[in-house]
């Protein structure tokens, strides 16, 4: 009896074990086969990934090329030698036409099985893309160069941008984001408390450098659209007053003109050569004037048709001049301007604008200009106006996607095109 009773415990034993092995090896199996699957996965996801980033590849490479103005091949196949070979295929399409024209980037990139598709939108913009745009920020005198500054009661309503100091007094308001190349900005009173700007967009210290736009570029382009038919081109001392039917008169000794009265040019373009111009009065129409001289705004110069209250408005107007663009001493106490200014090689200012106290000098566009020129002074103890303009600036947000006419393309530091990004996705 004790015999037979060790041998079926053996018999139970034997069984265990092997079920035991059995539970082992499934366990072994079913591991491997998560492994496996989770391997498998793991490659998918990986190949995946990188199929993105030959799509980025794609996109990088056509938007420099984009960028430089060196597009030639529209679409462009390149395969990623090696061992582990990934390709992409981008392709550059027009959007839309017209002076800044808007294009679409697609690229797709393969890794082994993976495939991914990227779409990326952009279109060119204006040099007129700032309310407000300065190369250096001190005036230059006889005796030495003077910071310009914007002090309390100013109003800046637009994006702002100087590839030098901000200069502040007390508690102007920027309404736009606001950059500047430097790593801070100059207080006149040491900053806060005594100073207090308000920026209610956003302030960023230490960007990249802005490219202003050259004579070539926008005075040479002007030039020649006046001088072809449809143009309208003068010698000598000139002025020009817009009339709200349409009409303009004016005055040019070299071609025997005293308010002579004509229709607009039908290209738009308006250059006096060798002398300065006055302008004034209200543009029904789109119209740039250029000088090889210097522009007096010698009186209110507006739109016949407000964009701020209209929005189908087509009036616009560019005043770009080699030299200054002045507020002529005629101007009245206060005075409003309807135009995007470029002053290219100097500035844009007040003609005596330290020895008459004026009102507000109201700017609807926007201002390009090398070197910040002044509209008033204050006291430097009270922040007092003692003399000139008060600034109110307000941007004309239609020059985000146009510009006045004959106005070249932004461009950064290193003289590439900017774009502004309309969409990126995936397809």
């Amino acid at each position: 009896m004790i015999t037979k009773r060790i041998a079926s415990n053996n018999g139970f034993a034997l069984i265990f074990t092997l079920l035991v092995v059995m539970l082992i090896a499934l366990i072994i199996v079913t591991f491997s086969f998560i492994a496996y699957n989770e391997l498998a996965a793991s490659e998918k996801i990986t190949n995946s990934v990188r199929a993105y980033y030959c799509a980025e590849a794609g996109i990088a490479k056509k938007f420099m090329e984009l960028r430089a103005g060196t597009v030639t091949d529209l679409v462009e196949n390149f395969t990623i030698s090696g061992t582990k070979i990934g390709s992409y295929s981008v392709s550059v399409t027009l959007v839309s036409g017209g002076t800044f024209p808007t294009y679409r980037l697609t690229s797709v990139g393969t890794y082994k099985e993976s495939t991914r598709t990227i779409v990326f939108t952009v279109r060119q913009t204006a040099c007129s893309r700032f309310a407000y745009l300065s190369n250096d920020e001190d005036a230059y005198y006889w005796y030495g160069s003077q910071p310009i500054w914007f002090v309390t009661g100013d109003t800046i309503r637009g994006p702002l941008h100087t590839n030098d100091y901000l200069n502040i007094s007390g508690n102007p308001v920027f309404q736009g984001s606001v950059s500047t190349c430097a790593s801070s900005i100059n207080y006149y009173n040491g900053g806060p408390p005594n100073d207090n700007p308000v920026f209610e967009e956003s302030l960023s210290l230490g960007v990249s450098s802005v490219q202003l736009p050259t004579s070539t570029e926008i005075v040479t382009n002007i030039k020649t659209n006046a001088q072809a038919t449809g143009g309208l081109y003068l010698t000598g001392n000139s002025k020009v007053v817009f009339l709200a039917n349409g009409t303009m008169n004016v005055t040019n000794s070299d071609k025997g003109w005293n308010g002579q009265n004509m229709a607009l040019p039908t290209n738009g373009a308006i250059f006096v050569n060798s002398g300065y111009v006055d302008v004034s009065g209200v543009l029904s129409g789109n119209v740039t004037l250029g000088t090889s001289s210097s522009i007096y705004v010698v009186g209110n110069l507006l739109y016949n048709t407000d964009p701020r209250t209209n929005s189908s408005s087509t009036d616009m107007l560019g005043l770009v001049a080699q030299n200054n663009v002045y507020i002529g001493s005629e101007a009245p106490y206060n005075v409003e301007v309807d135009a995007y200014i470029v002053a290219l090689n100097t500035s844009f200012g007040v003609e005596n604008y330290d020895s008459e106290l004026n009102g507000t000098l109201t700017l609807y566009g926007g201002i390009t200009q090398y070197r910040r020129g002044a509209v008033g002074t204050f006291n430097g103890t009270t922040g007092a106006k003692v003399s000139g303009y008060t600034k109110d600036y307000n941007y004309d947000s239609r020059l985000q996607n146009t510009a006045p006419l004959y106005f070249p393309p932004a461009k950064d530091s290193n003289n590439r095109i900017v774009y502004l990004k309309v969409s990126y996705s995936e397809s």
